[in-house]
């Protein structure tokens, strides 16, 4: 099973309490610090130093006032404070990065505190320098202040740099916590950030990993870049006509812990094929800044956000989002994929392609999260082109009043497909106070609805709505929302071209034959058996007629009871059947299948098939039970056979049985 939370070492323990314990990753190996010189940092002495570990500098501005060299370590002391901004001079250079982290015994990390009577924004700021890695400190910038300015914990900023390009920086197991800033998006608790506006200038291979962010105020853990113009990000924020977007690249946000932000939590912009994986995100959004989300990207190509646990995102009165992710204006490609979204105020989902002025998105997909009592509405459509939201799993309990879609100005072109909405709330499909749901926008197909079904259901040929048969609906882990052994979800979903390879919990999901529909591929299958053709015709019965099954007894196409699709065949009272020749290979082992319900108990329906071969054998799957399971039949057709007669049988009783769905493929 593939993890879904993020790396970490011991939090401080009010934040571990109120965060779900799991297992581990492997944390990313620390480089090797080629020779250099290692320089100390004790602002607990009594006497400033000349820097050595003997006789270390004492504050903040010796540090700063020295060329750090490739090679050399800025090293702090363990359980010694210094207050004020460290602001480093000098760069590393590839292989020999500088390297700012603690020294001494015990576990107490080296703190660097903001002071808040002076005039700096951050309380470790890294300005126009390059290949630096800091590990295990502990950052803060407390303000008591009524009248709030910019502030952050960490700031990395370059700004018109020569070679254009800022490389290499590593932030690993870093703390930071209580910075108490404005309610711009300047204000951080960790921030990349490009400024400058005469050399177009990013950042290239930026991680931040295994790091806590805890009690900050405006956002959590961002990056921006004044390189941000370009015609899907629109005319605003001074853009106009200007194009001058700059992309960053290797932007790494993994394993960290966000919680308690007055704002955002992690957002990724101006960026190309950034990944944000493995964190987890909560109690966000807590006080009132504007419109806030948990985790999300806007003017960037190809993000992919992965494997991360978003909770408790607060929807304050002054905010229009509290979603746990979203897929802001300007994206081309955002992938969101294996992540798991509860108890959010303001939903699972933004697309806002059309949140800027003359803004677009497009190619969003959405694939194999699984969303559990989140709240205002599932999905909230705010303009995007060509969006996919496909195999996942959402869960509404009963008093929900969360509807699916909510549908605010914009276009917004969306293909549904293979996902399980078990809703037992009041909220409906679509629409939302005096949101306009437009069906032209969206086209829904294979999905499964359970639960309640409201007028607004919307129209899906292939849909399925009877119980999904899940392990413990409404449970608090990802395990409980597995497929019963005999789902009716089973086999039922939509093929989806480049669907990623793998479900929620790792498992390989089928290329070409239908997989499950929801987050987790139950079912085995077997692709190169689905890829030869299906003999069997008009197997789901959607041809609005019987031919070319024969038939004889009480036997009829019935469009009130489908299994998937819009009708079934019905057979009975005993004895009456459907009947079909299929042409085969001989020598050659097939697999029958199908779904069969009877109509009361002590009704036997028997899906079976005969005639494969010249000593007479058959072979049959049987139902008994009056709720939709399905049946296999496997059975190899003699040396000379070339076709086999396959059938659904009323066998016994007084009641009905159904059939559909039938295929044939190799075994």
């Amino acid at each position: 099973m593939l993890l879904h939370r993020p790396l970490r070492r011991a939090l401080p323990l009010a934040l571990a309490a109120a965060t779900l314990l799991t297992p581990a990753l492997p944390a990313t190996a620390a480089s090797a610090a080629p020779a250099g010189t290692a320089w100390y940092l004790d602002c607990s002495a009594a006497a400033d130093g000349s820097g050595s570990q003997g006789s270390p500098w004492n504050s903040l501005a010796s540090a700063n006032a020295h060329l750090f060299l490739p090679g050399d370590q800025l090293l702090l002391k363990r359980g010694a404070t210094c207050t004020g901004t460290l602001q480093p001079q000098g760069s590393g250079t590839a292989g020999a990065p500088i390297v700012l982290a603690g020294y001494g015994t015990g576990t107490a990390r080296p703190v660097v505190a903001g002071d808040p009577a002076s005039s700096q924004n951050a309380a470790v700021h890294l300005y126009n320098v390059e290949q630096w890695e800091i590990r295990d400190l502990e950052i803060t910038f407390r303000d008591t202040a009524a009248a709030k300015r910019e502030r952050s914990g960490l700031l990395v900023e370059i700004a018109d740099l020569p070679s254009g390009v800022g490389t290499h920086y590593l932030v690993d197991d870093v703390y930071v916590h209580d910075v108490n800033g404005d309610a711009t998006k300047w204000s951080n608790g960790i921030q990349f950030r490009v400024s400058g506006t005469t050399t177009p200038t990013n950042f290239d291979d930026v991680v931040v990993q295994n790091s806590q962010i805890a009690h900050v105020d405006r956002e959590g853990l961002t990056n921006r870049s004044t390189w941000m113009c370009r015609p899907s990000y629109g005319t605003g924020d001074g853009c106009g006509s200007t194009n001058n977007w700059r992309a960053n690249t290797r932007l790494v946000f993994r394993g960290n812990t966000i919680q308690d932000t007055g704002g955002d939590g992690i957002v990724v912009r101006a960026a190309d094929h950034a990944l944000v994986e493995h964190n987890t995100a909560f109690d966000l959004a807590m006080r009132p800044m504007g419109s806030n989300a948990g985790i999300w990207t806007i003017n960037s190509d190809w993000t992919t956000i992965q494997y991360n646990e978003v909770h408790h995102v607060r929807r304050l009165s002054d905010n229009n989002d509290g979603m746990a992710f979203d897929s802001d204006y300007g994206n081309t490609g955002a992938l969101f994929q294996y992540n798991y979204s509860h108890d959010n105020q303001g939903g699972f989902m933004l697309f806002c392609g059309a949140c800027g002025a003359g803004s677009s998105s497009t190619g969003t997909v959405v694939r194999n999260n699984l969303s559990r009592a989140d709240q205002s509405r599932w999905l909230f459509a705010v303009g995007e082109k060509n969006a996919r939201m496909y195999n996942n799993t959402v869960y509404l309990p009963a008093g929900s009043t969360t509807p699916i879609v909510q549908q605010g100005s914009g276009t917004s072109t969306t293909a549904m497909s293979g996902n399980l909405f078990y809703n037992l709330g009041s909220g409906g499909y679509t629409g939302f106070g005096s949101s306009v749901y437009k069906p032209g926008d969206f086209s829904w197909d294979a999905n499964a609805f359970y639960g309640a079904h409201p007028a607004n259901e919307p129209a899906d040929a292939r849909k399925v709505t009877a119980d999904p048969q899940l392990a413990n609906p409404g449970g608090a882990d990802p395990a409980d929302y597995r497929l019963g052994a005999a789902s009716p979800a089973r086999a039922a979903g939509a093929v989806v071209p480049a669907n990623g390879g793998r479900d929620y919990f790792g498992a390989a999901v089928p290329q070409v034959c239908r997989p499950d529909i929801g987050f987790q591929q139950a079912s085995a299958f077997d692709d190169a058996a689905c890829s030869a053709p299906d003999p069997v015709r008009n197997g789901g019965f959607e041809a609005g007629t019987l031919a070319p099954w024969t038939y004889y007894g009480g036997v009829q196409l019935d469009t009130a009871n489908p299994h998937g699709g819009t009708a079934s065949v019905r057979v009975g009272p005993a004895q009456a059947a459907a009947e079909q020749v299929v042409s085969l290979q001989p020598n050659t082992a097939y697999r029958l299948t199908g779904w069969g319900r009877v109509s009361a108990a002590g009704t036997e329906l028997s899906l079976g098939v005969k005639e494969y071969d010249t000593a007479g054998s058959s072979n049959r799957a049987a139902f008994t039970a009056t709720g939709w399971s399905q049946g296999t039949a496997v059975f190899t057709t003699g040396p000379t056979a070339t076709t086999a007669r396959i059938y659904c049988y009323a066998r016994s009783g007084s009641g009905y049985g159904w059939c559909d769905d039938v295929t044939v493929t190799k075994a």
